[in-house]
């Protein structure tokens, strides 16, 4: 992602000290192409058994400059789950993921541990569960991406339609714009 581009608009008024037209508007373009350059999705994985390195999340790594990750894994046949976030981001030659893991909170014991890597061009979020079960995850991203943004990028819960009317536990109506 570049830097910001600042407008040079003179001294005084028409002084000709500022950009031209043409290229202050090409600067204001490239910051507002900076600025939609990010994807928000959410997804739902499953793990099973208790086998370290299960996939629950993989995007293209040359798609990936950094990303925050809220992920929720739950036991569904106890009480138990756990909330972490992660921040991640990627080397310059797309090879190597740094992460930290932080603001984890935790409903009955622990039920799994995370990892990150890369491997077959693709950035990857792994679990290490801590017992031998079915567990359930909920992933929330925000993943900034290096490259052309599409404009108007679908930001929706997998599974439910566009201008879909959803509602919270308390029964407020949660809604698209465009409902």
């Amino acid at each position: 992602m570049s830097a910001q581009e600042v407008i040079l608009v003179g001294t005084l008024p028409n002084d000709g000290t500022g950009d031209p037209l043409r290229v202050a508007f090409q600067k204001i373009n490239n910051n507002f192409s900076n600025l939609f350059a990010t994807t928000i999705t959410t997804s739902n994985a499953y793990s099973i058994g208790n086998i370290a390195g299960q996939v629950i999340f993989e995007t293209p790594a040359n798609a990936f400059s950094q990303g925050i990750f809220n992920i929720r894994s739950n036991d569904p046949g106890t009480v138990d789950s756990q909330n972490i976030t992660l921040k991640a981001s990627i080397n310059n030659a797309n090879t190597n993921v740094k992460w930290t893991g932080y603001a984890t909170t935790f409903d009955g014991t622990p039920i799994t541990s995370y990892d990150m890597d890369i491997v077959g061009g693709n950035v990857r979020i792994l679990v290490n569960p801590l017992r031998d079960a079915v567990l359930f995850h909920f992933i929330s991203s925000e993943v900034t991406f290096v490259g052309i943004p599409e404009p108007g990028l679908l930001i929706q819960l997998d599974g439910y339609a566009p201008n879909n009317v959803m509602s919270t536990e308390n029964l407020v109506d949660i809604a698209t714009e465009n409902v």
